[in-house]
């Protein structure tokens, strides 16, 4: 698989959780105390957004699964190529989802499957308003 560009593509996105230790200071904030952050490789997990998994081409550039072109399709010309946030589909789904895992994060529980619907219809009124026509 090729970015629409025709550059190929080379790895996949990963997070990685670590720890860092800190300096408690007097007013209550924090410093970190420069030894570093310790990664947790077992946490390693493959990027995703919007539902889709993040690749790099070999220039470093990000890319999602939807708009990778088969080695052998056609180049698209470069006024063509759109970010992935420009497709309507994915900024809600990405929205969404940043919104459940808030709530995972907040409160410690799931969103439930009726406020989740209620929560999509919720995202794409306020597009439908944010967008220019």
């Amino acid at each position: 698989m090729k970015a629409p560009d025709g550059t190929a593509i080379d790895r996949t996105k990963e997070v990685i959780l670590g720890d860092c230790g800190i300096n408690w200071n007097d007013d209550g904030s924090f410093d970190f105390d420069g030894s570093g952050t310790q990664p947790d490789w077992d946490s390693q997990e493959t990027a995703t957004l919007a539902g889709q998994t993040v690749f790099f081409d070999e220039a470093g550039r990000e890319w999602l699964e939807s708009q990778l072109i088969p080695d052998d399709a056609e180049e698209l010309p470069a006024d063509q190529i759109k970010p992935w946030y420009i497709d309507r589909a994915l900024r809600r789904v990405e929205i969404v989802n940043t919104v459940e895992a808030l709530m995972v994060r907040v409160t410690g529980k799931k969103i439930a499957a009726k406020d989740c619907q209620a929560l999509t219809r919720a995202i794409t009124l306020l597009l439908d308003r944010s967008e220019p026509t």
